[in-house]
């Protein structure tokens, strides 16, 4: 594997000056939330930097080269090419850039749907493509402020924001991304149920009956 000073310098002549600017800061904000949450900075650091290898194919080409590449090609990515860039990224971060930890390069594989039991890199990856300092939405601060606290809750608000996104603007919803907000909404009904229940109280199904 490259040193990260040498991928660094590999990633900026390969990708567009926005791209690239923009995998510096979700670098710079991966680190900070793995310093916050203990995770191996060194794993965050590469996949952070790196999660957006796979730009350097045009949006146009992502899905003829991929299948030039020979890389799996479901039904969204099909008709939502962009998505395919987290997998031309796994590709070219194994391939140009030397990386095996599959701690790694799952985090960059991730990085645009998410999927039901990530790693924590892979999860602060996610929330710091979505919170680095550019990005500009309703409720971002909010979302920023949650990262802090509570690392799950700001991935499953994630989700939610992003579906919303989707939804309204008549997009794909990839079923890696459905499947992890579910696993998600299912863990917090069931503690807040059994909250609920260590505290006395009843179920809404118990209440009917």
């Amino acid at each position: 594997m490259l040193k990260l000073e040498d991928m660094r310098k590999l990633l900026e002549e390969s990708l567009p000056p926005k791209r690239f600017d923009h995998s510096v800061l979700v670098y710079e904000t991966a680190v900070k939330l793995a310093k916050r949450w203990g995770g191996s900075k060194e794993k965050v650091a590469v996949a952070a930097l790196l999660h957006d290898c796979g730009r350097e194919v045009p949006t146009r080409e992502s899905l003829a080269k991929a299948e030039e590449l020979g890389l799996p090609v479901d039904y969204v990515e099909r008709n939502q090419p962009i998505l395919l860039h987290a997998k031309l990224g796994v590709y070219y971060a194994r391939h140009k850039y030397g990386v095996t930890d599959p701690e790694i390069l799952d985090a960059i594989g991730q990085h645009t749907t998410g999927a039901p039991q990530m790693t924590q890199t892979s999860m602060i990856v996610y929330l710091a493509d979505l919170l680095e300092p550019t990005r500009d939405f309703p409720g971002i601060e909010t979302l920023r402020e949650l990262a802090k606290q509570d690392l799950e809750r700001a991935l499953f608000k994630a989700y939610s924001n992003t579906m919303t996104y989707l939804l309204e603007y008549g997009l794909l919803i990839h079923p890696s991304c459905v499947a992890a907000y579910n696993e998600l909404a299912a863990q917090y009904k069931k503690e807040a149920m059994n909250a609920k229940l260590a505290a006395g109280g009843k179920t809404k199904k118990e209440e009917k009956a």
